[in-house]
């Protein structure tokens, strides 16, 4: 009877479409309404079907769909189980959106700039000895490179993870690090302007502020360093 019960609390999704799209969303509530944990079975396919009133097929492309998401996991032999929350799923497909869509890119830049701005003061206070090493060494990499004329993107990769790496904010690094994937891989190439040697001169303002123990001065030098970056975005790609 309890399972009877708990049958009502579906809704018939049949007469309605999208249909996985819905199965999908019935799923993320029957989990809520059921307080289902990380690790909790879901209701085996053929019982989801018939509580539905769908197909075996709607669950399954249901249930692919919220594993790519990271709502659930499939255990071979085993079932279908809740699975513990994370952004990954989602962050891993960020790349791919952005390098369709110029605005978004540029939407992107503006939220990192403001996350970077808002959060130096707290960088800074957290800051190790060993962070300020990696920086200045990582720094001296980009000098030796711009003296050549040359780009040093890994190493502009690199100084902006070690900036905020001690906030042990691991979401936040992993969204830094997509932002910069995205951006090499969908900016337009850059047409006179900036050269190496100014943007390491842009990182270098960065280090000395850290170093001061300023953090306004840091934040300032972290706006003109993105100055650079949105100007790039803005830029028309080359007929």
């Amino acid at each position: 009877m309890a399972t009877q019960q708990g049958d009502q609390e579906f809704r018939r999704l049949a007469d309605r479409a999208p249909l996985h799209q819905l199965v999908q969303h019935e799923i993320r509530n029957h989990i809520l309404k059921e307080g289902l944990r990380p690790g909790d079975p879901l209701r085996p396919e053929s019982e989801l079907a018939r509580v539905f009133g769908v197909s075996r097929n709607s669950i399954r492309e249901a249930v692919k769909a919220l594993e790519s998401t990271g709502v659930l996991e499939t255990r071979r032999g085993s079932g279908v189980y809740v699975r513990d929350f994370s952004f990954d799923p989602l962050l891993d497909h960020l790349p791919y959106g952005l390098m369709q869509d110029k605005r978004a890119l540029r939407e992107l830049a503006a939220l990192r700039k403001t996350l970077e701005t808002a959060l130096i003061t707290d960088a800074i206070r957290a800051m190790t000895p060993e962070s300020v090493t990696a920086l200045r060494e990582t720094l001296a990499a980009m000098r030796d490179l711009a003296e050549r004329g040359e780009s040093f993107a890994e190493q502009d990769r690199m100084f902006h993870q070690l900036l905020f790496r001690d906030l042990g904010n691991t979401m936040l690094l992993r969204l830094f690090d997509l932002f910069w994937l995205a951006f090499h891989a969908a900016a337009p190439p850059a047409r006179g302007g900036r050269t190496p040697m100014d943007a390491y001169h842009g990182h270098a303002t960065i280090l000395d502020a850290i170093l001061t123990g300023d953090p306004d001065q840091a934040r300032a030098a972290i706006q003109d360093h993105y100055v650079g970056i949105e100007s790039k975005l803005a830029e028309d790609p080359p007929n």
